[in-house]
């Protein structure tokens, strides 16, 4: 409810009839309750449900289609990937009162959980099998949430994030 006590302070320089109809149209006026029954007794009780679209008979067919060429594809990438040498890597590191390992680096975005380490057989050295393209990819170990170059790898020319890191050359493989 609008209290029409309500003052407008910009409404000082208005002439009397001017602030008069604004009172007038700031009151709520009392609806009877049988002016609204009869108002409310003229709306549908229901509302009419949307036209059903037509179907195209088409659609039916390219559907399957389509998802069957997107299998195909799919299928495809994944032998393209298998052939072009993807081949594991296997990285270790000697940290032997560390508590947690990592291998990070350019291939998963410097994400220590995208690849944490085991320990080996011998309690000091974390090993940790990755599956990498073909290329040149710098990388270094997250370990107890520092980073550490691999001190048996070539240094990277390149500071990541401040901390040395090393450079992995994966090639292809069957003299591709």
């Amino acid at each position: 409810m609008i209290d029409d006590r309500r003052t407008n302070v910009d409404n000082d320089g208005l002439d009397p009839q001017i602030e008069q109809a604004v009172r007038v149209l700031r009151r709520s006026e009392p609806v009877s309750r049988a002016w609204r029954d009869e108002l409310l007794a003229q709306v549908p009780s229901q509302v009419p449900a949307p036209a059903r679209a037509r179907r195209r008979p088409g659609l039916v067919l390219w559907v399957p289609l389509g998802i069957a060429a997107a299998l195909c594809v799919a299928a495809g990438l994944a032998r393209v990937t298998a052939m072009r040498g993807d081949a594991p890597v296997r990285f270790s590191l000697s940290a032997p009162t560390a508590k947690q390992v990592s291998l990070v680096g350019d291939f998963d975005g410097w994400n220590p959980s995208a690849h944490p380490m085991r320990r080996s057989g011998s309690d000091d050295q974390w090993i940790v099998d990755v599956r990498l393209p073909p290329g040149r990819h710098v990388f270094a170990y997250s370990v107890d949430g520092g980073l550490r170059a691999d001190p048996s790898a070539p240094r990277a020319v390149e500071d990541d994030f401040g901390v040395p890191g090393s450079v992995v050359v994966v090639s292809h493989r069957g003299g591709e």
